[in-house]
């Protein structure tokens, strides 16, 4: 838009809110004064040449590039840290294996997932058969739909837990094992196939690894 049209839109508009105050505008009913003054007040705020509108959209850009760029250089969230593998070449599928399960436990250790009440509803469920409702159908309709949901949570924390001691203990005894003399080219292919089992274990619970 040229700057002559915006500054001739912007003198109308002050003309026009100014005449509505003063209630010199007798064309329009009083409902319709209103709705044009909220229109008028709508346009201002998101008209470009509104130098705060400008303001914030800078701030904004700024703050954002700040950041992007705090991370890019001193701390890069998109970086895997596997601490079970040497900072050697490793063939990509074992390095699938070791970065997923390191996200997995990065997730347990630093939230503490599995040390706090997030999967059981044991107390709400009690709670809620104690109270009195004035329509028992949707009390007991609730209750039910608690105690899927404990129950549904309930093997979720289970199957965390397994995956968690299976990585941490099992497997390190496993890999210690086929490195001794109980080796064969048999056992080392099961534990290959172990180890894919459980990573699709993984990914199967990966929607709940959000932090």
């Amino acid at each position: 838009m040229d700057p002559r049209n915006k500054k001739i839109l912007k003198k109308r508009i002050k003309d026009t809110d100014k005449a509505i105050k003063k209630g010199t505008l007798k064309t329009f009913p009083i409902e319709g004064l209103k709705d044009r003054m909220y229109a008028l007040v709508e346009k201002r705020k998101h008209f470009p040449h509104n130098f705060f509108w400008w303001l914030r959209k800078c701030k904004i850009k700024i703050a954002d590039g700040y950041y992007y760029c705090k991370c890019r250089i001193f701390h890069p969230y998109n970086v895997v840290k596997v601490k079970t593998l040497p900072p050697t070449w490793v063939d990509r599928d074992l390095l699938l294996l070791h970065a997923s399960f390191a996200i997995f436990c990065d997730v347990v250790e630093k939230e503490d997932i599995l040390n706090d009440k997030l999967y059981d509803h044991s107390e709400q469920i009690a709670k809620m058969k104690e109270e009195e409702w004035e329509d028992k159908e949707d009390q007991e309709k609730a209750i039910r739909q608690f105690e899927d949901r404990h129950e549904q949570d309930q093997k979720y924390e289970k199957e965390l837990r397994y995956l968690y001691n299976w990585w941490t203990v099992a497997r390190p005894e496993r890999q210690k094992r086929l490195s001794g003399l109980d080796y064969s080219l048999e056992k080392e292919e099961e534990a290959y196939e172990e180890d894919t089992e459980h990573l699709i274990r993984l990914i199967k619970i990966r929607g709940g690894l959000w932090t």
